[in-house]
C-alpha cells in the first residue's frame, strides 16, 4: 500500500534520494490483512516470522517511522494488531525484546491521539508483565539474539537493550494510567521505572570500558564497548557519563568507513568468523545505526555542553544515508554491511553458500531514517503536550525544508536557509528565527 510522508529536501542531493527512497520502500512493507494492516519487516515470507509474515523485533522501529505517514488508521491497525493475543498469541510477543507500551508512546507523541492507549491499556499491562519472568536482582535479561542481535561479543545476560525498553514501557503504562485517571497505577510504574533506572545505572555502566555493558547470567560484567551502550540515552536515563559518545568519531573503536561498527575494533573478537550470516561482532547494521543516532539525537538535545557536536550527527547520518546503496550508486537496503568495503554482508555469504534466498534482505525494514531526518536534520521533538520545539542539528547544510507533516492534528512545516534563518510554520501561522548560531523555536500550538 503506498503511504504518504511528510516532503523533504535539502541541499544535498544524496540525503533527499535516501530520504525518499526509504518512504517508497516503507510503503512496500504495509499489509492489508483480515485483521487490519501490519507492516513486515522482510519482503518474503521468513519460517521465523508469525502471522502475515510479521516480527516483533523492529517493530519500535517501523512505529517511529511510520508515526509520520498521513495514515494514521495503517499504525493503529499494527498496533492494535500487537495487542490481541488471539491474533498474535504470546509466543510471538514474548520472544523478541518488545516494549509495546513505549511504541505506543513514541506513536502518541506526533499523532496526539490517546485513543487507542486508553483502549488498550489492559492489553499493555499484561505485555509487559509477560516479561516479568526475565527479572532478577532487578534487572532483565535477555539472549542477544532474541534482542535481534546474533553472536554479539557480549553475548546474552542483562544487557542495556532490554532494560531500556523496559524502563520506556514503565515510563509509558505510568503516562497512561495518569491519563485515565488511575492514580495507583501511575505512581507504582513510576516507581518502578526509577527503581530500575537506577539498578541499571549502577549495575551495567562499565566503569573499565566507559559504557554501558553486559553482565553475563553468571554475574560477569564483558569488556566490550557496543553501540547498544548509547540506547539508555535514547530514554534519557543517564546521569552524565557522556565521555563515551567520543567512540563513536574513532576510527579504531565505532566510525568505519561505511558506518558505525556493532563492535569496537580494537576488540581481539571483532569480526571473529562464524558459519551464519548475521553477525553483530563488528558489521555495521542499519538496526543498530538508527538507535545510536537517536539516541544522539536526543543527547544533542539535552544536553547543554555536548562532548560532540550538530555537525558530528550530520557526518555520521550522510554516511549512514551513503551507505544505503548498491555497487552502481542506486539507493538499496539489505540486512548488514561489512564496515570497511561496503558490502552488503549477508546477502554476499549467502550468495556465496549456494543458496538461493540471496535476495531475502533486499529493501529489509529493520531501521529508521525518515525519523532521523525530521527529529535530527529538522529538529522536531515530539512530545505528548502542546509544547513544540524545533532545534536543527542539520545547520551545517545551506538549506532544507519539510512540508506537509501531520503533527497532533496540525499541519506543520520546518524551513531553513543558511543566510536567513529557521521559520516553523502552525496551521499557517510563521515562527521566524535569524540565522544566527544555532536557532532553536519553542512554541505552544
Amino acid at each position: 500500500m503506498k503511504v504518504t510522508f511528510p516532503k523533504f529536501k535539502s541541499s544535498d542531493a544524496e540525503l533527499n534520494k535516501t530520504y525518499e527512497y526509504r518512504a517508497e520502500s516503507y510503503s512496500k512493507h504495509v499489509k492489508k490483512t483480515p485483521d487490519g494492516y501490519v507492516v513486515t519487516e522482510f519482503l518474503p515470507d521468513v519460517s521465523w516470522a508469525g502471522k502475515y509474515n510479521t516480527i516483533c523485533c523492529a517493530t519500535m522501529h517501523h512505529i517511529m517511522e511510520g508515526r509520520w505517514i498521513h495514515e494514521h488508521n495503517v499504525i493503529e491497525d499494527y498496533l492494535r494488531f500487537w495487542c490481541d493475543d488471539e491474533v498474535m498469541p504470546r509466543e510471538f510477543t514474548n520472544r523478541y525484546s518488545f516494549a509495546l507500551a513505549d511504541i505506543f508512546m513514541q506513536y502518541i507523541k506526533v499523532s496526539g491521539n490517546y485513543s487507542l492507549a486508553t483502549e488498550e491499556y489492559e492489553s499493555l499491562r499484561q505485555l509487559h508483565h509477560a516479561w516479568d519472568f526475565r527479572v532478577r536482582d532487578g534487572l532483565y535479561s535477555q539472549a542477544c539474539n532474541y534482542d535481534g542481535m546474533e553472536y554479539s561479543i557480549s553475548g546474552h545476560g542483562y544487557r542495556p537493550t532490554i532494560n531500556s525498553y523496559m524502563y520506556g514501557d514503565k515510563i509509558a503504562l505510568s503516562h497512561f494510567a495518569e491519563y485515565i485517571g488511575n492514580t495507583a497505577d501511575a505512581e507504582k510504574y513510576s516507581a518502578d521505572a526509577e527503581i530500575l533506572r537506577q539498578t541499571l545505572n549502577e549495575r551495567l555502566w562499565n566503569e573499565d570500558i566507559g559504557m554501558y555493558g553486559v553482565i553475563s547470567e553468571d554475574g560477569i560484567m564483558q569488556n566490550v564497548r557496543e553501540p547498544i551502550g548509547y540506547i539508555p540515552w535514547i530514554y534519557g536515563i543517564p546521569e552524565g557519563r557522556d565521555e563515551c559518545f567520543k567512540y563513536l568519531l574513532d576510527k579504531n573503536c565505532f566510525l568505519a568507513p561505511y558506518g558505525i561498527r556493532t563492535a569496537d575494533a580494537s576488540h581481539p573478537e571483532y569480526m571473529k568468523y562464524y558459519s551464519h550470516v548475521c553477525l553483530w561482532n563488528g558489521p555495521v547494521w542499519p538496526f543498530a545505526t538508527a538507535q545510536t543516532l537517536t539516541a544522539l539525537i536526543n543527547y544533542l538535545h539535552t544536553e547543554s555542553t555536548p562532548k560532540i557536536t550538530d555537525r558530528d550527527f550530520m557526518s555520521l547520518l550522510n554516511t549512514y544515508s551513503l551507505s544505503q546503496r548498491e555497487e552502481n550508486g542506486e539507493p538499496y537496503i539489505d540486512e548488514n554491511i561489512h564496515p570497511d568495503t561496503g558490502i552488503w554482508l549477508a546477502r554476499d555469504l549467502i550468495k556465496k553458500s549456494g543458496r538461493t534466498d540471496t535476495e531475502r534482505g533486499r529493501e529489509y525494514n529493520h531501521s529508521t531514517f525518515i525519523d532521523l531526518v525530521l527529529t535530527g536534520v529538522c529538529g522536531i521533538v515530539p512530545t505528548t503536550d502542546s509544547h513544540l520545539t524545533v532545534a536543527p542539528l542539520g545547520l551545517s547544510l545551506d538549506g532544507f525544508e519539510a512540508f506537509d507533516i501531520n503533527y497532533h492534528g496540525r499541519n506543520l512545516e520546518v524551513k531553513y536557509d543558511k543566510g536567513i534563518g529557521l521559520s516553523v510554520r502552525v496551521d499557517g501561522r510563521e515562527y521566524f528565527k535569524k540565522s544566527v548560531g544555532n536557532v532553536k523555536i519553542e512554541i505552544e500550538i
